[in-house]
């Protein structure tokens, strides 16, 4: 005579569900973290360094107090990342019945990084990529919590600072590319955010990985951000819409951007109206330079050509060449903003009764430009 199913079966489940509620116990979360720092260090090529380790069935993870991971020496001998605390998503069975982990998802809190650039354009997380050895292993998310970003040269003073920075990336592998969303706010004020895809990893240079993603920025102030010097009273507002396409070493930028309260010359005064800019450049990675191409700057119904170049690699700041040549650009329209260049009409001039022609080249280090021509 056969069992009842039911007699078979609650045994079973009263065993397993015995052996979840003692799965805090069984495990001592604590014997896996010099394993977890020897893989993950040799996996870096960096120290990687963990605080005490814990367990939780809620959440099927092992937490970390704290999270260190070496920076390159050639760059700094502070730590390149560190973190209040990590979350690491395990599979509960391998953990208690082999005791082998299998990672499905990593959570960083207030991570801390340092991005440092040399003059030869390599970053200081530049060789991660030649020493990861993660195969085909997927994440089922990678996420950062409330960091921060400091982003450095180490031919300059200067720093640019990232706040309140969050990261999502779901499906993370280094072999091919995934979806991530970042935002952040801005030392000085504004906001960033970041949609697209990363990957795959480039396996000779992280900094060179591609992405292909919309960036949107919002009250970017040009002189907090170094991009113009405050102590000759430059300034100015930059909102963003772009997207951003790589090629080899190469990104190619498009989008619309709109500068308000400009004052880009020293000399010259606010301007009272913004100025919008339809551009496409190309940008090379490994020599921090780039082109801008064919472009279009209105100003109202004044309208403009631009092209040039732009080069970062050389000082603390961008040396710009940009090329501006207009045509029937009604007066009424660049009185407002012309000041922000240093043109000023001469007195008497009534800016209803015509229209300008225009061909300048703006020129300089960024933080003092100079505008020439006529």
């Amino acid at each position: 005579m056969s069992r009842h199913p039911l007699r078979i079966i609650s045994p079973l489940v009263g065993a397993l569900t015995l052996l979840l509620a003692l799965t805090p116990f069984l495990i001592r979360a604590n014997q896996f973290r010099p394993y977890i720092e020897e893989q993950t260090s040799k996996a870096l090529g960096r120290q990687v360094s963990l605080g005490n380790l814990k367990y939780s069935w809620a959440s099927r993870s092992l937490s970390a107090e704290t999270l260190t991971i070496a920076d390159d020496p050639a760059f700094s001998s502070e730590p390149f990342l560190s973190a209040q605390s990590v979350s690491v998503g395990v599979e509960t069975l391998p953990l208690i019945l082999s005791r082998s982990l299998k990672v499905t998802a990593i959570s960083i809190d207030s991570p801390r990084v340092t991005a440092i650039r040399n003059p030869a354009g390599r970053w200081n997380y530049s060789s991660l990529s030649s020493l990861v050895t993660a195969g085909n292993v997927t994440l089922k998310t990678l996420a950062w919590k409330n960091g921060q970003v400091i982003v450095a040269s180490t031919n300059s003073k200067r720093r640019s600072i990232y706040d309140h920075v969050n990261v999502t990336a779901s499906n993370v592998s280094v072999t091919s590319t995934f979806p991530v969303i970042a935002t952040a706010n801005l030392d000085g004020g504004g906001h960033v955010k970041f949609d697209g895809t990363v990957g795959p990893l480039n396996q000779t240079d992280a900094s060179l990985t591609p992405l292909d993603a919309r960036i949107t920025v919002n009250d970017l102030n040009l002189a907090a951000r170094g991009f113009l010097n405050p102590s000759l009273g430059l300034g100015g507002l930059l909102d963003l819409d772009a997207t951003v396409a790589s090629t080899n070493d190469e990104r190619q930028i498009k989008g619309t951007a709109k500068i308000s309260k400009a004052l880009l010359v020293a000399g010259g005064s606010p301007s009272t109206r913004p100025v919008t800019l339809n551009f496409n450049t190309k940008y090379n990675r490994r020599k921090n330079s780039g082109v801008l191409g064919p472009s279009t700057l209105k100003i109202g119904n004044a309208t403009a050509r631009l092209n040039g170049t732009y080069d970062a690699s050389r000082g603390e700041y961008p040396l710009v060449k940009i090329n501006v040549a207009g045509d029937g650009m009604p007066f009424t329209d660049l009185q407002s903003f012309l000041p922000g260049l240093g043109i000023h009409f001469p007195r008497g001039a009534n800016p209803a009764s015509g229209t300008v022609n225009a061909r300048l080249i703006v020129s300089g280090p960024s933080n003092n430009l100079v505008t020439s021509g006529n």
